[in-house]
């Protein structure tokens, strides 16, 4: 969170703990002892306050590390104030407690607690409708017992593993050779013009989809062009909150799904839109098993899909409530994934900003914007004609590129 300045360090520091008492996995320590899971209270997050004369360099530096989750809460807070009076507060959150999800009611209430602090009262919040031990006990009622066979984790369990036999551990991506031999992540940003978000907008109403899965056909054509095959299990995030009152909840509710693609047969864009419909609809009902008794029941790597897509709405959290600074998204310089397509749909008209997340140890910054560029190439022939063969999207697309 980025200010010009002038920010109430100790009234920071009070609503930080705010924060943590309202929601409590920011003040769980997460340990694992004898292969089980033991979750114990966590001193409230300290806010650490220092000068920089680099700012820009410490807070990815400071980025880099995570709380470790077996020892501190899993949120860490550094304010930064640089040479010309400008202030960073920074968060550092692990995942085991917070996801993606919860930016925004933890921004909300971290400004509404600072407000509030700054004015020498405690915040008035309404209470929350539920907690995430709340949560997490409905979860495993719902879900029952694995082994057993009427359980609704059985149930689930045993389509997964119908739908993901014999799928590939691994894909052909199109790596350039290494370039280093640390694992590090790169990010290329790009932008969907509004013209054609509105393209694909009208691509997706007339086909039944979604944005999404018009952006994950068109990834999966791209890389079956690119030699990774016609069998394709892409990953994404879903978000988990299907009931609104999880939405004001600080906490980790996402869950990975493994999207088996099909390019096989030199489909139609169309056609490969309705196999991605069918199977991505399928998968979300599906969506409450965890990824790792998935990955354990159908034999799949432990660490997850070598490739994801992810959709995220566009929030407007430009300019927080009380002028407390902007946001800005500080990477981290590390991915689990090899690449991945990560979207913020505007919730209205307007351009779709868009990044692709390498790993470093395969893919260079130039192939990375070269697929960047190549994907946006695609989208923009097959909103104009979705009826062509995949064979022939990149003839389409090299002709496109000569006439411009």
């Amino acid at each position: 969170l980025r200010s010009p300045g002038g920010l109430d360090a100790e009234a920071l520091a009070a609503a930080l703990a705010d924060v943590a008492a309202r929601h409590e996995p920011l003040r769980t320590a997460f340990a694992e002892r004898d292969g089980a899971l033991h979750l114990t209270d966590a001193a409230p997050p300290v806010l650490v306050r220092e000068e920089s004369a680099d700012p820009e360099a410490r807070l990815r530096e400071l980025a880099g590390g995570a709380p470790a989750p077996d020892r501190e809460a899993p949120l860490r807070a550094h304010l930064l104030t640089g040479p010309d009076g400008r202030q960073s507060l920074l968060l550092a959150l692990h995942y085991l407690a917070v996801d993606e999800w919860s930016v925004v009611p933890l921004f909300r209430d971290l400004t509404s607690a600072y407000t509030a602090r700054t004015e020498g009262r405690a915040p008035d919040w309404e209470p929350l409708p539920v907690s995430y031990a709340d949560y997490a006990r409905w979860a495993r009622e719902v879900l029952g017992d694995p082994d057993d066979p009427d359980s609704r984790a059985a149930g689930q369990l045993a389509y997964w593993r119908q739908v993901l036999k014999d799928a590939p551990a691994a894909l052909a991506l199109p790596a350039d050779a290494p370039h280093t031999s640390v694992p590090g992540a790169g990010h290329v940003g790009f932008v969907l013009d509004e013209e054609l978000h509105a393209s694909v907008d009208a691509l997706a109403r007339a086909t039944g989809t979604s944005m999404f899965m018009v952006l994950h056909s068109a990834l999966a054509a791209l890389l079956t062009a690119h030699g990774a095959g016609t069998d394709l299990p892409l990953g994404t995030m879903a978000a988990g909150r299907g009931d609104d009152r999880l939405a004001d909840l600080v906490g980790c509710f996402f869950n990975t799904l493994v999207l088996r693609t099909d390019t096989a047969g030199d489909p139609t864009f169309a056609e490969l839109l309705s196999r991605v419909r069918e199977t991505t609809l399928s998968a979300l009902d599906r969506q409450e098993v965890p990824f790792e008794e998935v990955a354990r029941a159908a034999g799949l790597p432990p660490e997850g899909p070598q490739v994801m897509v992810i959709h995220h709405e566009q929030a407007d959290l430009d300019r927080l409530e009380g002028g407390v600074g902007s946001l800005d998204a500080v990477p981290t310089g590390s991915t689990r994934a090899r690449l991945t397509l990560s979207f913020y749909e505007p919730l209205g008209e307007g351009p779709v900003h868009c990044g692709l997340i390498h790993a470093t140890d395969l893919f260079g910054a130039a192939k990375a914007r070269r697929l960047a560029d190549e994907l946006q190439g695609l989208l923009r022939v097959v909103v104009a004609d979705p009826e062509q063969p995949l064979s022939e999207l990149f003839t389409a697309m090299s002709t496109r590129s000569d006439d411009a």
